[in-house]
Order: C-alpha cells, then structure tokens, then sequence
C-alpha cells in the first residue's frame, strides 16, 4: 500500500468515524432529553437539603412549630403561608411591569 492509497483509507476511516460519532451524540442527546426532569427534581432536593444544612435554626424552628402547632394547625398554617408568598411574589411582579 503506497502513501496515497494509505491517506484516501485514513480520509474514509475519518468519515466513518465522524458519522459515527454523529449517531451516538443524537443518541445522547435523546438519553439526556429523558433524564432532564427527574434529574431536575433529584437537583432541587439536594439545593434544599443543602439550604436546611446551612440554616440550622430554620429547620429547628420549623420542628418546634410543627411540635407546638400539631398537625392539623400545620397543614392550615402552611397553605396559608403559601398562598401569603404566592400573592406577594404576584404582587412585586405586577409592581415591576408597571414601573419599568
């Protein structure tokens, strides 16, 4: 095999290489596509474990509350927090359309 014969089989090895790797980056792209909202939810569980781990306090106090309050209390106690910060963040949105 001479040197010219050599290179056209390296240029043809390289096309087939570069489609192949074409096929499998789709193929990837399709597996990560799958993954996107269940790894979502595993990273928002880790960033709010990480959050409760950097505010001790927070955490204690929500345990003393939940201990002082009792169940019921709670759960009526924290949709109405809920629904207090949903209306404030709707509020400081509709405060910034108007003001920008």
């Amino acid at each position: 095999m001479n040197f010219t014969e050599r290179m056209i089989e390296l240029a043809r090895r390289k096309e087939r290489l570069i489609g192949r790797a074409e096929g499998q980056r789709g193929e990837i792209a399709a597996a990560i596509q799958r993954w996107e909202k269940p790894i979502g939810v595993v990273d928002r569980g880790i960033a709010v474990a990480r959050f409760l781990r950097a505010h001790p306090l927070l955490l204690a106090a929500a345990a003393v509350a939940a201990a002082v309050l009792g169940r019921r209390n709670l759960v009526r106690w924290l949709g109405r927090g809920w629904v207090t910060w949903r209306t404030w963040r709707a509020l400081g949105n509709w405060v910034r359309r108007f003001n920008a």
